[in-house]
């Protein structure tokens, strides 16, 4: 059957609504503040293929590849007979999901007369789920250090929740029963998101949903089609350095890009990235896929959100054993670290092709700090702060001053009065780093500093890139500045951007300056 255009943009939105209900669920019901206050997670619900249907703001980063965490654990299980009604599958492998072990994905059947009719999906950073180090440490050279890993288990059936798997994932975390609260937060979410799927397929039927689905991935694909048709066909290169992996200091880590346009058919070859590394940069391959599907949507389809229907004429290339397509033992704990460096490295390689469409390189790294001691209650916390840098100009417009990381979407750093109410720590200063954006016709955006006072010791893990490849500029415009950690007014070598678990005393400083984006055009 087909669908008339009405009822297939009343599906489509009722799909986006209802993912932002499970978005909501989760975000007000989770206990650490990584999810409730920083809403490092993202959802989605997809059909019984496991191609995206709709989805909620969130990590971008996280939104391109839940589909393929559950197919790729379909693929391991051999099909879907396991999978019974009512059941939440729990998983953090980062050979499946491409992230590291603290983010943690949860999916759900949906079922209507006992037989899958879609899926709901969730993902969030819990924190710490064990690891030789609070939050997974700076300085891990193999998975099992990093903590406790989950193949695709049950955590939730029609009988209840699986008690056994659930005190394995407490006892192995230093969150204790927070992050079982945050786990029941993710089941929450899934509950509702199966609740509001029923609904749509039940007010419709499923046939009208699936011809409209048919409909919504169709328009998408002939967008991305049109639009890959539109670029001259060629080859188109980059590279940079990472600072280094974490473990071997002075050895950057150079990222190459190869991105082949051919008719409407776009292929980014990522086969010659560097062996997996000693330190935890390496990523598993969806992540890289999901990496390649930001950039593609940042350059070229901003304006429609991400579906099934989209990528199909894109295909990314990996190999086995490499940064970005990791295989156990491979340490991933900062599997991102190289992921905004290939944004950039995309973008920039259609500089010369589409001069309209490009901006200047953004500060790039998701810059973490994150703090682990007593709170002011006298229990252990563990705070994750991400902060925001310049984002690269265009031949339009300056780049803008104190973004988010490009891959982060709307994830942030905590509010300051969350975080003076919660810890022992005071924000002495918050204020964008004038200066720190490359020159050019437009100048690239600002970075931020953000300084903190410890009142009680404190142990500090750092891990800031992008000091040898900063931003660059494009079309004669200069590079931001890089960034830089200043401890009690010393300033770290931009070799020790990345600290593991550094004691500060009561009255010690930090400050931390994120870099620009690069300016576009020759300065007046």
């Amino acid at each position: 059957m087909s669908t008339d255009v009405v009822t297939t943009e009343i599906v489509r939105n009722l799909f986006l609504s209802a993912a932002e209900d499970m978005h909501a669920t989760l975000v007000r019901s989770a206990f650490q503040p990584l999810l409730y206050e920083n809403e490092d997670a993202a959802v989605a619900i997809l059909d019984r293929n496991a191609d995206v249907l709709g989805q909620s703001s969130g990590l971008p980063l996280f939104l391109g590849n839940l589909d393929e965490a559950i197919k790729e654990t379909i693929r391991r299980r051999g099909g879907t007979d396991w999978l019974d009604e009512g059941d939440v599958v729990i998983l953090n492998d980062p050979y499946i999901q491409g992230t590291h072990v603290n983010d943690v994905t949860l999916f759900a059947p949906v079922h209507i007369e006992g037989k899958i009719v879609g899926y709901v999906a969730v993902r969030g950073d819990v924190t710490d789920v064990g690891g030789k180090d609070p939050g997974g440490g700076t300085e891990t050279t193999e998975i099992y250090q990093e903590g406790l890993l989950l193949s695709p288990v049950k955590i939730h059936t029609a009988h209840g929740p699986n008690h056994d798997i659930i005190d394995i994932i407490r006892r192995n975390s230093r969150s204790g029963e927070l992050i079982v609260g945050d786990i029941n937060a993710m089941i929450a979410s899934c509950r509702i998101g199966q609740r509001r799927m029923l609904e749509i397929l039940n007010r419709f039927s499923i046939e009208a949903v699936e011809s409209a689905r048919d409909e919504i991935f169709r328009q998408s694909e002939e967008s991305d089609r049109d639009t890959v048709s539109s670029i001259p066909d060629g080859v188109y290169t980059g590279s940079g350095f990472m600072d280094n992996d974490g473990i071997v200091l002075g050895h950057p880590v150079k990222i190459p890009i190869k991105i082949t346009v051919t008719g409407d058919k776009l292929t980014v070859d990522l086969t010659e990235s560097p062996d997996s590394t000693v330190g935890p940069i390496n990523c598993g391959r969806a992540q890289a896929v999901a990496a390649v599907r930001v950039a593609y949507k940042l350059l070229f389809a901003q304006e429609r959100s991400f579906d099934g229907g989209c990528f199909r004429n894109v295909e990314v290339l990996t190999r086995p054993g490499s940064v970005h397509h990791a295989e156990e033992p491979a340490p991933c704990g900062w599997y991102y670290t190289t992921l905004g460096l290939l944004v950039d490295l995309f973008i920039s390689a259609f500089s010369e092709v589409l001069p309209e469409r490009v901006t200047a390189a953004q500060f790039g790294d998701s810059m973490i700090t994150y703090f682990a001691g007593k709170d002011l209650r006298g229990t252990d916390y563990l705070c994750v702060e991400a902060h925001a840098g310049g984002w690269g100009a265009s031949n339009r417009a300056n780049g803008s001053d104190g973004l988010i990381n490009v891959l982060n979407g709307s994830f942030r750093n905590t509010p300051v009065e969350a975080l003076e109410s919660r810890y022992p720590i005071t924000v002495t200063q918050y204020s964008i780093r004038q200066g720190s954006g490359g020159a050019g016709g437009h100048r690239g955006g600002n970075g931020i500093v953000r300084s903190y006072r410890f009142e009680e010791a404190t142990q500090l893990f750092l891990w800031l890139d992008r000091s040898v490849t900063p931003a660059w500029g494009l079309a004669g415009g200069s590079a931001g500045k890089a960034p830089r950690v200043e401890i009690n007014g010393s300033v770290q070598r931009s070799d020790l951007l990345k600290v593991n678990g550094l004691w500060l005393e009561a009255g010690d400083e930090l400050k931390v300056l994120t870099g620009g984006g690069g300016g576009f055009g020759t300065p007046l």
